[in-house]
């Protein structure tokens, strides 16, 4: 933010004083000081006073809420987590613990043909090979090792859904809670697999299984066991505080829920999808729901915790929060529309992905490329309104410090979800040259 006209540059004491120095007549050199100190300095701090509370009106008015609430995603092994952390938490709760297998129930699994979860795996590896990975459907052949002995089995691997129905559902929390959505960088979901039982050599009821262990053949080298997403939201219930308040409508009512009971950094997302809600605002700390409940009610929130300067991870932490500027903010609050490739440019390098991907050019036309190489990262959004057929394609390229990292093309993926938003006429593609 550019700095205020009253800001630090300017010292109006110091330089009155410094004028008052070059009066050589003490008794004029006193009075001016007395007028000075009276009246001019006066007058400044009113001015200068009432300047920084309009700049701060306007700044608020035009404050764009999308780093209140900036989805953050993350990943780790279960040996690294930090369960102490504020900041990130496990997008299951349930990762971060040790799985526990039940001889039983993958005897049945088995015989019933039916699919049995062993565990999810993170494929580090770029998003060509995971595409490849996903589409590849033969078995793998593995081993359970007991106390007792080892067995072998048989696996299939499909992508896992789960992550990306808890972001899809998020999405459902942004429109309950009257905030526009935006897109979360997905890049680790993407390449989440879960791998399930297909067939097992019999194990005695009474063994244990200490270990499992599964060749992914020439996949072996990017597979990483005991891996977990984990993001910014961390889920909490808190029941009205004191009884509803009705609404002069007579049809509505305000819970209430004290400030002290939720933290003041925090923003908080409600996620009681099955309550028609009608307003949310967060007064002096206090939460404000309205809505036509007439009883205390148990709301389930998600708190949505910001970074901290000691955060220490395993892997990238990625973001969906742009750069945040006055002139973003504006933009975004006059819904100023993008109208050439230096606006977009612009647009592409408030996103903190330099390291990986770098906008070059975009360009029209009307033939398919042979090979797609991004995806759409809000392809859970099918209800969108169209106002005819998209017949042109608009073309994303971009250059990269390092085309062969794992994360650059999902990376110019989320890039290409973003831009998407702004040309709804046009299929946004990305590539990388």
């Amino acid at each position: 933010m550019a700095e205020s006209v009253f800001g630090p540059g300017m010292d109006m004491a110091e330089y009155l004083s410094k004028r008052a120095l070059e009066i050589e007549d003490l008794t004029q050199r006193q009075q001016f000081k007395e007028i000075s100190n009276k009246l001019i300095l006066d007058v400044y701090r009113t001015l200068q006073d009432s300047y920084l509370q309009l700049e701060q009106k306007v700044f608020g008015e035009c404050k764009s809420v999308q780093s209140d609430y900036a989805i953050y995603l993350g990943l780790t092994d279960r040996a690294h987590y930090d369960a102490t952390d504020s900041f990130l938490f496990p997008m299951r709760p349930e990762d971060a613990k040790p799985k526990v297998y039940s001889v039983q129930e993958m005897l049945e699994a088995a015989a019933q043909g039916q699919p049995y979860l062993l565990y999810t795996i993170f494929l580090q590896a770029s998003y060509e090979l995971t595409a490849q990975f996903a589409q590849d459907s033969r078995t793998y052949q593995g081993t359970i090792c007991t106390e007792k002995g080892e067995y072998a089995l048989t696996c299939t691997v499909q992508p896992c859904r789960h992550y990306l129905e808890q972001v899809h559902q998020l999405y459902e929390s942004f429109l309950l809670n009257h905030l526009p959505w935006s897109t979360v960088c997905t890049a680790y979901l993407q390449k989440l697999f879960d791998v399930h039982l297909v067939s097992m050599e019999t194990i005695p009821k009474e063994e244990s299984i200490q270990s499992i262990q599964i060749d992914f053949e020439e996949y072996h080298s990017f597979v990483r066991f005991d891996t977990f997403p984990l993001w910014n939201l961390s889920q909490l219930e808190e029941k009205t505080s004191t009884y509803p308040e009705a609404c002069m409508d007579q049809v509505n009512f305000i819970h209430q829920i004290f400030a002290h009971r939720l933290r003041e950094e925090c923003q908080y997302l409600l996620t009681n999808t099955e309550v028609e809600v009608s307003e949310i605002r967060r007064i002096h700390g206090d939460l404000f729901i309205t809505c036509q409940a007439n009883s205390p009610y148990m709301w389930r929130l998600y708190q949505v915790n910001h970074p901290h300067e000691y955060g220490r991870y395993q892997y990238p932490v990625l973001s969906n929060l742009g750069k945040k500027t006055f002139t973003k903010d504006l933009n975004e609050f006059y819904h100023q529309t993008v109208k050439t490739k230096a606006e977009l440019a612009r647009r592409l390098a408030s996103y903190d992905y330099q390291d990986y991907a770098v906008f070059q050019d975009a360009s029209l036309t009307s033939q398919r490329p042979n090979q797609i190489q991004t995806y759409p990262m809000d392809d859970f959004l099918v209800d969108e309104i169209r106002t005819g057929e998209r017949g042109q394609y608009l073309i994303l390229s971009f250059t990269s410090p390092q085309p062969d990292h794992y994360l650059t093309m999902d990376i110019v993926s989320f890039l290409v979800t973003q831009i998407q938003k702004l040309f709804p006429e046009y299929l946004c593609l990305g590539t990388l040259v």
